[in-house]
């Protein structure tokens, strides 16, 4: 029992505690991310995975303070990270906070970068914001960082649009990247590179990773990348965590439906099947999500009590957990 008390005081680097994040358009509430509670300990690695549309992005921009005021409205939770709680802090402070304790690598670099301001000028401006350089010293370790995301430093002066979608994104990255950030948001930060320059991205976030013990949340909808990246693993589907543990209480002893069913989803070398076992049936309409278990529509073992109530999440082992009533059922068969 002293163990346990001693656990729940504990202080985590970041703890987000029943975050409710609405976002309300002609007097219609889409329920984005509905009550999701996580931690996340000093030099770890959380994955966020699911479908497009799950909330993924709007929890990490939530982390961030960057939830677009209207239409976005944040219900409930709170969000305390390294000792401070981000929820009741003013933006004048949140300021200081975003692209030095805590960046962002956004999923689609056409709107993250400014179309008339050089690519290295952005990257020097979050240096000279952050840091007490000189203009010089700036502009010497924005073109340090292109280098370090395989872009020439004599690229240094070019626009936004003089770069493929590729190139974009690694200036993104080395943005983000630039202050040697405590923790970092990587909202699909491979999505638009190839296989070689994805590998060379992802050793480069590890390297960081080790060196300054960066604790990072990593959006991705690649279970392959996820496996390679991260220490723990949560699955969001329709605003809601349904499962979280370890990488290996996931990948080994995936519980969930919804979680059996996107590993069911993918190919497999050794495996002789001629067809893959796709999720049945879409994702539900955010501003009319079904009562009870949002997955409830789609799951092949959903009964009448999947659909009355909301699902508790339940710990079937130490630190894996699970929002499903149908557990044993699911076993059976």
């Amino acid at each position: 029992m002293e163990h346990k008390i001693e656990q729940k005081n504990q202080e985590h680097f970041l703890e987000v505690k029943d975050l409710t994040v609405y976002y309300t358009v002609s007097k219609v509430d889409t329920k984005a991310v509905n009550g999701v509670s996580f931690t996340l300990e000093k030099g770890q690695t959380l994955g966020l995975v699911g479908e497009t549309g799950a909330g993924k992005t709007t929890i990490a921009k939530a982390i961030l303070g960057i939830l677009p005021v209207p239409p976005a409205r944040l219900i409930n939770g709170s969000i305390r990270f390294d000792g401070q709680t981000l929820t009741e802090l003013p933006e004048s402070e949140m300021l200081k906070i975003r692209g030095d304790k805590i960046a962002m690598i956004f999923q689609d670099p056409m709107t993250a970068l400014n179309p008339v301001i050089t690519v290295g000028d952005q990257i020097s401006e979050v240096i000279s914001l952050h840091n007490s350089v000189s203009k010089a010293e700036a502009k010497k370790q924005a073109g340090e960082m292109l280098e370090m995301v395989g872009i020439p430093a004599s690229r240094y002066g070019e626009y936004p649009h003089q770069f493929s979608g590729g190139m974009k994104q690694r200036v993104v990255i080395a943005m983000a990247l630039a202050c040697d950030p405590d923790l970092l948001l990587a909202d699909e930060p491979t999505t638009a590179l190839d296989v070689t320059i994805q590998a060379q991205v992802l050793d480069m976030i590890r390297n960081l990773q080790q060196k300054n013990n960066t604790s990072m949340i990593l959006i991705t909808h690649d279970l392959g990348v996820v496996a390679q990246t991260c220490d723990n693993v949560a699955v969001v589907y329709a605003g809601e965590i349904i499962e979280s543990g370890t990488k290996e209480d996931i990948f080994d002893h995936p519980t969930h439906p919804y979680t059996v069913g996107l590993f069911g989803a993918i190919p497999k070398l050794d495996d002789d099947e001629e067809w893959l076992h796709p999720i049945e049936g879409l994702p539900p309409d955010p501003p009319q999500l079904p009562e009870g278990c949002a997955f409830s529509p789609r799951c092949p073992y959903a009964g009448p009590e999947c659909r009355q109530c909301s699902i508790p999440n339940t710990e079937l082992t130490p630190g894996h957990f699970c929002r499903c009533v149908k557990l044993e059922k699911k076993e059976e068969q």
